[in-house]
């Protein structure tokens, strides 16, 4: 076959102009040896390819060990995934045969990630510690609401008269800024609390909707979670959330019926910018998380491109079957046990069974995976990881706008040590929902891991900012990078919150014992040695982050643990 000409196999193209391998249009990420690989094999279909051919072909004078390209098969196989077992075969002691149908094609031209949007005006840090609404009967609110058309917050309101006839689309105001809403907790209505975990899946993928609009500034939706059995006034939540705008609703189900109300008000105002009313059956779902992030995005007049508006669009499941076991299997995944999550895989795997093409499936049988990992849960921890990585490329092949497909992977990298990696597709995952606090706090991570720790400070900030429950891991990571580059003061204030949330974390109390010690505290780095040798007696220093790739960094922590050590 000709050098220079693009190949194709089933739904997948391979562009040796640009050493690229797309999938119904959408670039897959591959390594440049693993291209290399996957290329000559693609070129020699039909024949048993041997391991010394190979080798001599795609590294030429250069003396390289099997695991070179065992690594390279592995990789080509995670992007192939399914499809893998029918393209490349192994044919034991004697190579790799590429038993897929090769044709040549013209040049296939894909579409570049944008990068990531910034915010041009800071959003406001909420307050750690909110004031207590009072309890005013939320949800008997929302029943009225629902059933006369009432406000879902007080009556105070300066509604605006508005007809849910409205055009969804306005002309829109030039956009200069970021927009900052929080979407409210969906409450449910009726009497099958058993459907909790749907108005919660609800929620969270209208704030995953909006989150993809770059005009947008959304909360996520562990900042919100604690609205769920509180009431106020838009203006007093609108003010502890810091968001200039707010929307809420409600969600009653039945047998073959969905009825969705929703809400949409102005936090300074107090005023109801719209509201509307859905009944469907259950199918029509996504069309009603369709039409209500348009809807807010309009009434907020946030101008889309033509290639924004198709990044926005999230792919839906062929069957609300599917959906409802994706939904079902977070719902296990917000419980941090290892039963919860092999229910959850459960779950995951009948959604998978119920729609082969649905990408939230995969994304959460990799997350599985990869949390059976960090919790050593799995007797192969090697095995999981290329579950996960598999389930991650199979979900983005499958929907490549999907941000949490891309934050999956970034992930994965991160726990392979490959931070370069992790970083770029992290930052692809903040190009799709700049959003997204786990994006940010996940970048924020890797850079850190990399020796950056300027980009790890700003990544990470920006994700405590957004979200105001970030986990503890996190909070380590920021009071780290804050350490590494001098700021002690923040580096102290940042671990002492992680301390108060995991007082038995022996990690952080070592850190803690470094700060004080570089602080000029030796009482209290004192103190928090002998606290972390209690929790953990083998605590061994020398080793003490070695995640860290640039030495003079762990030189720095260690050396600051030997002085609070010294007698």
């Amino acid at each position: 076959m000709p050098e220079q000409e693009c190949l194709k196999f089933g739904e997948f193209v391979l562009d040796p102009a640009t050493a690229s391998l797309a999938r119904a249009g959408a670039t897959l990420p591959l390594r440049p040896k693993s291209f290399d690989v996957l290329l000559y094999l693609a070129r020699n279909p039909g024949r048993v390819v041997s391991k010394d051919e190979l080798m001599e072909r795609v590294w030429p004078d250069v003396t390289v060990t099997d695991n070179s390209l065992v690594q390279c098969i592995s990789d080509v196989r995670a992007v192939l995934a399914a499809d893998a077992p029918e393209i490349l075969k192994t044919v034991p002691r004697r190579g790799y045969l590429f038993a897929a149908k090769v044709a040549e094609v013209e040049r296939h031209v894909t579409v570049p990630v944008p990068q990531p949007v910034e915010p041009e005006v800071p959003v406001p840090r909420p307050s750690w510690r909110r004031p207590r609404l009072a309890h005013v009967g939320f949800a008997v609110a929302a029943v009225m609401a629902a059933v006369a058309g009432l406000s879902l917050w007080s009556h105070d309101w300066r509604a605006r008269e508005q007809s849910s006839s409205v055009a969804a689309w306005p002309e829109p105001a030039a956009q200069t800024t970021r927009v900052s809403i929080a979407m409210l907790p969906f409450v449910t209505l009726g009497d099958r609390p058993q459907d909790d975990y749907f108005a919660r899946g609800l929620t969270e993928d209208v704030i995953s909707a909006l989150g993809r609009f770059p005009g947008l500034s959304v909360r996520s939706a562990n900042a919100v979670l604690p609205y769920l059995d509180k009431s106020g006034e838009p203006t007093e939540v609108g003010r502890e959330l810091g968001v200039r705008y707010l929307a809420a609703g409600t969600i009653r189900q039945s047998t073959d019926r969905v009825r969705v109300s929703i809400q949409l008000a102005d936090t300074r105002t107090g005023s109801l910018l719209w509201a509307d009313h859905y009944d469907r059956d259950p199918a029509g779902i996504f069309v009603i998380q369709d039409d209500i992030t348009r809807r807010i995005a309009g009434a907020l007049a946030v101008r889309l491109t033509q290639a924004e508006q198709a990044r926005v669009a999230a792919k839906p499941p062929e069957t609300f079957e599917a959906y409802d076991f994706v939904l079902r299997g977070r719902n296990h995944l917000s419980r941090l046990t290892r039963s919860a999550t092999s229910e959850a895989r459960l779950m995951f795997e009948q959604a998978v069974a119920a729609d082969r093409n649905y990408a939230a499936a995969y994304l959460g049988l990799g997350t599985v995976d990869l949390r059976m990992i960090h919790h050593g849960w799995t007797p192969d921890p090697v095995a999981a990881l290329e579950r996960a990585q598999a389930h991650a490329y199979k979900a983005i092949a499958l929907d490549e706008f999907n941000p949490e497909g891309h934050a999956l992977l970034g992930r994965i990298f991160a726990r392979r040590l490959e931070y370069d990696r992790a970083a770029d597709a992290l930052r692809r995952a903040m190009a799709l929902n700049p959003s997204d606090p786990a994006n940010q706090a996940g970048l924020g991570d890797a850079l850190l891991w990399n020796g950056d720790t300027k980009g790890a400070i700003a990544a990470l900030e920006a994700a405590d900012r957004s979200d105001p429950q970030i986990s503890t891991q996190d909070l380590f990571n920021l009071g780290t990078a804050y350490f590494l580059s001098g700021d002690l003061t923040s580096a102290a204030q940042v671990f002492e919150r992680a301390s108060a949330r995991n007082e038995g974390n022996a990690f952080i109390q070592a850190m803690l014992a470094a700060i004080y010690q570089e602080s000029a505290r030796p009482g209290d780095a004192r103190r928090a040695m002998l606290e972390m040798r209690r929790l953990n007696p083998l605590f061994d220093i020398d080793r003490f982050g070695s995640l860290l790739r640039n030495p003079d960094h762990r030189g720095k922590i260690v050396l600051a643990l030997q002085k609070a050590s010294a007698p």
